[in-house]
């Protein structure tokens, strides 16, 4: 019996009722007695002995994709302590800044690159 895949429209041939992989892209497709055209029942790519989950990177076998990763954490920015005021507060990659609290000019250790 000449059937057609159900995914890549391939016609190939089959003995019978049963269940078929597609010689061209693997989806697997089930001939019922006196059907014409198989009928997918896993999309391409995805195999029954993976419980007809995908494989691949990022995927655990017999299991539904993972997730993506969580992004990396950022760098932490420097904290400093005002000398004037003791006001602690968290401040750029910057040469010098002004306390949010008192206003002073605090110097943050940081070597400024403009600098000749």
């Amino acid at each position: 019996m000449r059937v057609r895949c159900g995914a890549c429209r391939t016609q190939f041939d089959v003995a019978g009722a049963g269940r078929y992989a597609c010689p061209v892209c693997g989806s697997v497709n089930v001939v019922r007695n006196g059907a014409g055209a198989p009928q997918p029942t896993e999309p391409p790519g995805q195999s029954q002995a993976m419980g007809g989950y995908p494989t691949g990177p990022g995927v655990v076998p017999g299991g539904p994709p993972m997730p993506p990763p969580p992004p990396p954490e950022p760098a932490p920015m420097p904290k400093i302590e005002c000398p004037e005021c003791g006001f602690s507060f968290i401040v750029g990659l910057v040469p010098k800044v002004v306390c949010p609290m008192c206003s002073a000019e605090v110097d943050t250790g940081i070597e400024d690159d403009d600098a000749e």
